[in-house]
């Protein structure tokens, strides 16, 4: 089993730092996915392994302690996933997403991010950075589990996982 505390070797540096996810990192947030809500994710309706899109790594005194993984749908941006280790640093974690918005062309309009019912530090870390909420699609991740074989969560931190929760940031 690999552990999300195993990764292969940062860059000397202790100081916080944000670098492209790449394959050498697979492992490493497959574990950290695992732990906070699977690899398979459900975005609008449709089952997406967000393990394999590309992105980013937020890095703390040497280590990987946060991913973000992007996708491209026309001009808009999406932040497919954002996981994190338990007790990162919550201005890390703004800078990880900020470094996200710099991958918006300059047609982009709009970055949105979904996450499930259950997912209440996301929730907050998305609103603390200026995200609105704008969708609620009840029962989206139970009807989409039934229609993949993937296993997706059915709870995080005792709470069931049913709805997809949608928010957006729009871009000037």
């Amino acid at each position: 089993m690999v552990s999300i505390d195993t990764r292969p070797a940062e860059a000397d540096s202790t100081e916080p730092s944000i670098r492209p996810y790449s394959t050498e990192d697979f492992a490493w947030a497959v574990a950290l996915l695992d732990v906070t809500g699977g690899r398979y994710r459900v975005r609008r309706g449709r089952v997406v392994d967000v393990a394999v899109l590309p992105g980013l790594i937020a890095v703390d005194g040497g280590r990987a302690v946060a991913l973000l993984t992007l996708s491209r749908h026309r001009d808009e941006l999406e932040f497919s996933v954002l996981a994190t280790t338990p007790g990162i640093d919550g201005q890390l974690s703004s800078e990880l997403l900020a470094a996200g918005q710099s991958y918006a062309s300059e047609t982009c309009r709009r970055v949105w991010a979904i996450c499930s019912n259950a997912e209440f530090e996301v929730q907050r870390l998305l609103q603390r950075n200026g995200f609105r909420l704008c969708a609620v699609r009840p029962g989206a991740i139970e009807a989409a589990a039934l229609q993949t074989p993937n296993t997706l969560a059915t709870e995080l931190g005792g709470i069931p996982v049913r709805d997809e929760v949608e928010f957006d940031l729009l871009l000037p």
